[in-house]
Formats: C-alpha cells, sequence, structure tokens
C-alpha cells in the first residue's frame, strides 16, 4: 500500500508540472499601426505627393516641447522646439545636435544619406532656433526624431 501511494503522489507531482504555462506574457498594450489607403493621384514621376511632402500629415504633435523633454515621448509624434547647437554630416547620416554639441546633447534629429537631396543645404540649420516634427524613438540611449522631409524642420 505504501509503494501505491508513493507511486500515485510522484504521478500526481509529474502530471502537475507537465501543463504548460505561458513563458513570457506581454502586460503592454500593442501599438497598432494602420496602413492609411493611398488617396494621392497618380502623377508623373516628376511631381511629389502629398505622402512625399509631409509624412505627419495625419498625426497632429501631441505636444510642443524642448529637447530635454524629448526623452519623455518616446514613440509620439511631437514637435520639439530648440537650438541647434551644432550639425555633423558624413556620407550616411547627418545630425542636427539640440542645445549642446555631441556628446552633451540632449536630443538630435537624423538625416539619412537617402534623404540629403531633399535639403538644400543641411548646414543652414547650425546655430539656429528650430522646430522639428517627428515621431521620437531612441538611438544608444539618445532620444531622436528621424526627419524624411524638410518640411519637418522649421526655423524660427
Amino acid at each position: 500500500m505504501r509503494k501505491f501511494l508513493i507511486f500515485s503522489a510522484l504521478c500526481f507531482f509529474l502530471i502537475s508540472c507537465s501543463e504548460e504555462e505561458p513563458e513570457f506574457v506581454d502586460d503592454k498594450p500593442s501599438v497598432k499601426i494602420e496602413k492609411k489607403p493611398d488617396t494621392t493621384k497618380k502623377t508623373n514621376s516628376t511631381e511629389k505627393t502629398s505622402e512625399t511632402k509631409n509624412p505627419f500629415r495625419d498625426e497632429k504633435p501631441v505636444a510642443v516641447i524642448s529637447p530635454v523633454e524629448a526623452g519623455q515621448y518616446n514613440g509620439k509624434v511631437v514637435t520639439v522646439k530648440g537650438f541647434v547647437a551644432d550639425v555633423y554630416k558624413s556620407e550616411k547620416v547627418a545630425y542636427l545636435n539640440f542645445t549642446e554639441k555631441y556628446p552633451k546633447n540632449p536630443f538630435s534629429a537624423v538625416i539619412f544619406a537617402s534623404r540629403f537631396s531633399s535639403f538644400e543645404n543641411i548646414e543652414d540649420y547650425k546655430l539656429k532656433d528650430v522646430e522639428v516634427t517627428g515621431r521620437v524613438s531612441f538611438y544608444r540611449g539618445k532620444p531622436q526624431i528621424i526627419v524624411d522631409s524638410p518640411e519637418q524642420i522649421v526655423i524660427r
């Protein structure tokens, strides 16, 4: 009888341990990105569509903020208003460093080389008060906005 009880307890233990439980439960709300239907007319390749001119036309900025506040708005479309202390441009990317020169800058606007041709002179933003509008993201621990269009940056 004793062997039967031990065997029963062992079977119960093995059965209860074998039930699968989820390994990870994501408690963060998922971000749903809806693709808007293309409402622009088909044009010849030399004309720009409104999608190219202003990628955030359907999303109004949630706030106008300083460069120091940008880290609090990860994933949100905002307008960052501040002083461009330095512009660094390489073959691959340009950084508009706000408030102070890199690495002390609290925020950067980033323009990739594939978009350089859209901007007349990126160096013109240096030592100017500007407003840049776009979605805040992080790169190496610092907040940034990736700029795709000159319409996202306004010199004040």
